[in-house]
């Protein structure tokens, strides 16, 4: 008799505890999303963000709370509220939000804690990154300046018209300043609309694009040409063809 008691007590303690468990368990997802503003990654955050909640499938509604204030509520999916921090009091505050699903169950969300901050903090904070990131660029763009002239290449190289060149893996272009095909540098700065070099043979930088092997091999001849002072031909001739490719070759990606 007593083990049958026993086990009855039991069976009445697990049926109690249920409907706890089911209560302190997070059905409903909620997920702080930056629209635009300062989120410092370790709970401080300034400007305009967005509550979503998700799950369960059927959910109805969504009411969202910054510490004990409702904030608002959305009604049908997806489930979202935008806020705008500087809308509250400075300093720490819980957010959540609570839902109920068709059935009429109600279901608690995840909870948020987050700082409250002013505008000025995350334009500092901004300003701590993005700094010494500007710093970087203007320093690799200062030395594509200087290591030519450490290493010797701000000197003009000589070299006779006509000579076969090899261009390497990043491979040639042509320098719009003198017409002459040259290997591109590994110091050359690469930008969006092309490549920022320096012509070894006339000495000036300009903004040149990978041109094509057959093309750099054509204003190899040209120079030849040019240098030996031959007249130009009117007809359909290989040097109108050369200028052809070369203007072709403009509007070439890298």
């Amino acid at each position: 008799m007593s083990k049958h008691i026993f086990l009855f007590t039991m069976i009445l303690a697990l049926a109690a505890y249920q409907p706890v468990l089911a209560q302190e368990t997070n059905e409903l997802n909620l997920r702080l999303s930056r629209d635009w503003g300062y989120s410092s990654g370790s709970g401080k955050i300034q400007g305009l963000f967005t509550l979503t909640a998700s799950s369960p499938e059927n959910l109805e509604r969504v009411v969202f709370y910054i510490d004990d204030q409702i904030i608002g509520e959305a009604t049908e999916s997806p489930f979202r509220y935008q806020f705008d921090t500087d809308n509250y009091p400075l300093g720490v505050h819980t957010i959540m939000a609570t839902g109920v699903t068709s059935d009429g169950r109600e279901v608690i969300s995840n909870q948020y804690r987050q700082e409250f901050v002013t505008a000025e903090v995350g334009w500092q904070t901004a300003a701590k990154i993005a700094l010494p990131l500007l710093g970087i660029v203007f320093g690799i763009m200062l030395l594509t300046y200087l290591v030519p002239a450490l290493f010797g290449r701000g000197k003009r190289q000589a070299l006779a018209p006509g000579t076969s060149r090899n261009y390497g893996v990043l491979g040639g272009a042509v320098c719009p300043k003198c017409s002459r095909p040259f290997a591109l540098h590994a110091y050359g700065l690469n930008l969006i609309t092309g490549k920022y070099d320096r012509c070894p043979y006339c000495g000036k930088w300009s903004m040149v694009r990978h041109t094509p092997i057959e093309v750099l091999r054509a204003a190899e001849a040209a120079e030849l040409v040019n240098a030996q002072g031959m007249p130009a031909i009117t007809d359909t001739s290989n040097e109108e063809e050369l200028r052809k490719q070369l203007d072709d070759s403009r509007f070439r990606d890298l």
